[in-house]
């Protein structure tokens, strides 16, 4: 057993592991990576953020909003959807400080939550019947909040950053593929900017039910993990950008998973209802502020060389993903077809 887990152990009070407890890396993102802690019989999911304080201002505030995810996850589990279990230090903190010696940085626990990867690839309609019903539920228990809306979610770059980053990025494995999307961006974020501020009621969600932030378990539930981003949403919006998500490649639709998806969603009581192009402006803040970072930390000099190459592989996959303003007028056509018909 190395001295990380071990002081994982005992700092979360799970007790002393012996040769049994293990640590196994299991994966990266662009925010951190996770790995799983095993002692006693007991699975449990450790994500260390990159990023000092996890991004916050100072670990007291990185410790409140930690606190308040916790306290939504409870509630999404006392309404039955199963969600993983945060768990707290000997102190009752969530978010927790390594010592300097053994890597320093942050680190938080949460139980293991058993299960695979929904899909490797674009696989047409796959779990489109279990996404609806799970963001119905999710809705439906859903609490409401007045807490407003961030800028990530509401507003996207200038129309300068994308001409700073194609005359910036000439030596990047990107460069041709962004030159090639520019009018796309443009019109994007044209999009946004048209829409007014977002107004309430809000309600909690998810925000960040990408394919990669779900599992599924052996009794073909989807799971969804990765809490971090949860906060205020109007459900329409968040709806929105799970049909594209999911049910989008490129400028290819599912309409059928669409379908869907928006059918089992009605049935398990969710209470968004995609309406119109303003829908997806909570997907396009999201990924365009997203490509837009990824983008600049690439070329930043600073930038250690694996959070680099993270980065450009990043910024390949949403190019080549990124729906046009045509894609999007397509999934809001067969949902508005499909409302029509009752």
């Amino acid at each position: 057993m190395d001295e990380l887990t071990a002081y994982l152990l005992d700092a979360f009070g799970l007790g002393g592991g012996g040769a049994a407890a293990r640590l196994t890396f299991v994966a990266r993102g662009a925010e951190g990576r996770v790995s799983l802690l095993e002692c006693h019989g007991l699975r449990y999911a450790v994500k260390q953020p990159f990023a000092a304080y996890a991004g916050f201002p100072d670990l007291a505030a990185g410790e409140e909003v930690v606190r308040r995810e916790a306290g939504h996850l409870a509630h999404f589990a006392q309404a039955g959807i199963p969600v993983p279990v945060p768990v707290a230090d000997r102190e009752g903190r969530f978010l927790v400080p390594v010592p300097a010696e053994l890597g320093g940085g942050l680190v938080r626990l949460s139980t293991w939550v058993d299960g695979t990867a929904p899909r490797a690839d674009f696989v047409p309609g796959l779990h489109a019947t279990e996404l609806g019903t799970l963001l119905g539920r999710l809705h439906a228990a859903a609490r409401a909040t007045d807490d407003p809306i961030g800028w990530w979610y509401r507003t996207v770059p200038e129309a300068q950053v994308w001409a700073d980053l194609v005359e910036r990025g000439t030596d990047q494995p990107w460069h041709d593929a962004l030159v090639r999307r520019v009018a796309d961006l443009d019109g994007l974020c044209d999009l946004v900017r048209a829409v007014p501020a977002p107004t309430g009621p809000f309600v909690v969600g998810h925000r960040d039910l990408h394919p990669d932030n779900l599992l599924v378990t052996t009794d073909g539930q989807l799971v969804p993990v990765d809490w971090e981003d949860v906060g205020p949403v109007l459900p329409d919006r968040e709806l929105a950008k799970v049909l594209v998500q999911w049910h989008v490649d490129g400028e290819e639709v599912d309409a059928s998973a669409v379908r869907r998806t928006v059918t089992a969603y009605r049935a398990a009581g969710g209470t968004g209802a995609v309406h119109g192009l303003d829908s997806f402006t909570m997907l396009l803040s999201g990924e365009l502020n997203f490509l837009a970072r990824q983008a600049a930390e690439s070329l930043d000099p600073a930038t250690e060389d694996a959070h680099r190459r993270h980065a450009v592989a990043e910024v390949q996959e949403c190019l080549l993903w990124l729906p046009s303003p045509s894609t999007l007028q397509h999934v809001l056509d067969v949902v508005l077809d499909l409302m029509a018909a009752g």
